[in-house]
């Protein structure tokens, strides 16, 4: 595709801090704009950043299901995410560079974040960019508000010595480790494919999930009486992705990350 150099949106979050990373091992130039580095996209200019080949837009206000079904945060996530869609698709649309777009399995009208990320997707479409929908992408992430349920029950489990999920763990989810996603999306980039969902197709409740990181870390589970949120949709997956971790493989190196955390942080 001839792509040197790369602008991207969210590179500190778990999938931008991995992609930035890949993207430097495959030779190419990752210029980084995220809120945690000090770049509100919400107020800057993003004009000096006009002679880049391609732009990928992670970034975004998001987190796990605590952060984004918290009723506290809703109006918090609709405003942020409306701006955002707001400046960066300006400059887009002003410099017709082109750009992937991550969107979500859970885009839909039923949660906030989703209505946020249908805005995104039809603002891509009709600027011509391509566009990664996201299952359940996960990896080590140090735990708050917006962690993922992986590293949450891994942390739970080293730290607590027993997993207590708040759920009754019914909820199914397809999971994908963070290194073949971000490889997945530069292939999506590099065969210009419009759209595609990016899982493997493997649905796993998160009972499942629980029982078998209490096993990895020999620890008791016990489950919640809150019915976790839910929604099964069934990917188109494209035949040229590909993935190379299994959910127990990606699990162990969050495992072996988490105790490097806890060890660093002096926490027991």
């Amino acid at each position: 595709m001839g792509v040197s150099k790369n602008l991207v949106l969210g590179g500190s979050g778990l999938i931008g801090s991995a992609l930035m990373k890949y993207l430097h091992q495959i030779g190419e130039e990752a210029i980084n704009i995220d809120l945690k580095e000090g770049n509100d996209l919400r107020e800057m200019d993003l004009s000096p950043y006009v002679g880049v080949d391609y732009v990928w837009f992670l970034a975004w206000d998001v987190g796990g299901a605590k952060y984004l079904t918290a009723e506290k945060n809703l109006l918090q996530i609709l405003r942020n995410n409306t701006i955002i869609c707001e400046k960066v698709f300006h400059f887009l649309e002003l410099t017709n560079i082109p750009f992937l777009f991550t969107t979500t399995q859970l885009a839909d009208t039923h949660n906030t974040y989703g209505i946020t990320k249908i805005l995104g997707e039809e603002w891509t479409r009709l600027l011509g960019g391509q566009m990664a929908r996201l299952w359940n992408v996960y990896g080590w992430e140090e735990p708050g508000e917006r962690s993922h349920v992986i590293p949450d029950l891994v942390i739970q489990g080293l730290l607590q010595k027993k997993i207590n999920l708040l759920t009754t763990g019914i909820e199914e989810r397809q999971f994908v480790y963070v290194e073949d996603a971000v490889k997945n999306l530069v292939t999506i980039r590099n065969q210009k494919i419009p759209v595609a969902d990016l899982t493997n197709g493997n649905w796993i409740s998160i009972k499942d999930v629980t029982a078998s990181i209490s096993i990895l870390l020999n620890v008791p589970y016990s489950l919640g009486d809150v019915v976790g949120y839910h929604h099964k949709i069934e990917p188109n997956i494209h035949s040229s992705l590909s993935y190379q971790f299994n959910l127990e493989q990606g699990i162990r190196v969050i495992i072996d990350e988490a105790k490097n955390y806890i060890s660093a942080n002096g926490l027991k």
